[in-house]
């Protein structure tokens, strides 16, 4: 009979059809179920946690259509010490005027914060016996693995933003002029990493300046930046560079008192953590991120 005639599937071939079905379902459940990058300690929704989330699928929203999700990164101490990231309450190394803004609508979408504490405590440039790799670097790059994970699970970049003060700051701008991970807007308040202006080792100029040409050589951002004077760390008159790339609002403010307003501010580098900021100028972050938002879908 024709039939007997049929050879039987070989062992090597069965064997061979089972792996790439095995393949075919794990690139199936990455596409899924994307592995969540590393989170570090305290990292959290601010105010509001969302419906749907769980330490295994920390952003997968119920409702996700009704969000527009900020991403904030907190500033960083020396090179060679723990950044702290206490996240218990507003105000501590998140400031209120980045908390004040969840629950706020925009574009017709409601504001979710999340607080990410990158893993990345302590950096290798210039440290002896270290890799060499500056911790703002390192930090930068869990940024954009984060970010990459969140457009993975579904959640739309052109309503995902990142805002962060000093070191935070500046690796926002480090992501955004990759260009390898969209997202829709940044807010940087104060952005530096590299210790005190005219105080710095020449090792640590270098750097810094390395870094901020490849910052300025983006044919476009999309961010509003805030300056302040007085600030040690970056003040405004050696922020021309980054003032100059197309897209960058540069907000240029006293870092003593704002409008009449007493900041109570000894360190001008951290106006964001005022309330003399947070009173006059949550307008005007609000008014930029509702600019880059898409049209929202009318909820039904």
């Amino acid at each position: 009979m024709i039939l007997s005639k049929l050879k039987k599937p070989s062992i090597r071939f069965i064997a061979i059809g089972a792996s790439a079905f095995a393949a075919l379902m794990i690139a199936i459940a990455l596409i899924l179920y994307p592995t969540v990058p590393p989170l570090g300690a305290g990292s959290r929704f601010m105010v509001h946690q969302p419906d749907g989330v769980t330490p295994g699928h920390p952003f997968a929203f119920r409702d996700p259509d009704r969000y527009a999700l900020i991403i904030y990164v907190n500033g960083s101490t020396a090179e060679s010490k723990p950044d702290p990231c206490n996240t218990s309450r507003p105000g501590l190394n998140i400031p209120k005027t980045a908390t004040d803004l969840v629950g706020q609508r925009i574009g017709g979408y409601e504001i979710l914060l999340y607080a990410f504490c990158t893993p990345t405590k302590i950096g290798g440039f210039n440290q002896p016996e270290s890799d060499g790799i500056p911790k703002v670097i390192r930090r930068a790059d869990e940024l954009q693995a984060l970010l990459a994970y969140i457009a993975r699970t579904g959640f739309p970049p052109e309503r995902t933003f990142v805002m962060g003060q000093s070191a935070g700051g500046w690796a926002g701008l480090l992501v955004q002029r990759r260009g390898q991970t969209p997202f829709a807007g940044l807010v940087a308040f104060a952005p530096a990493f590299a210790g005190h202006t005219g105080r710095r080792k020449d090792v640590w100029q270098q750097e810094r300046d390395r870094q901020a040409a490849f910052i300025a050589q983006a044919p476009r951002l999309n961010a509003l930046v805030y300056g302040f004077e007085q600030d040690r760390f970056e003040p405004p008159q050696v922020m021309e560079w980054l003032r100059a790339v197309p897209g960058v609002t540069y907000v240029t403010l006293s870092g003593r008192s704002l409008y009449g307003m007493d900041c109570d501010n000894k360190a001008p580098h951290v106006t964001v953590f005022k309330d003399c900021f947070r009173y006059f100028q949550q307008r005007r972050i609000l008014d930029y991120l509702a600019a880059q938002l898409p049209a929202a879908v009318p909820q039904m």
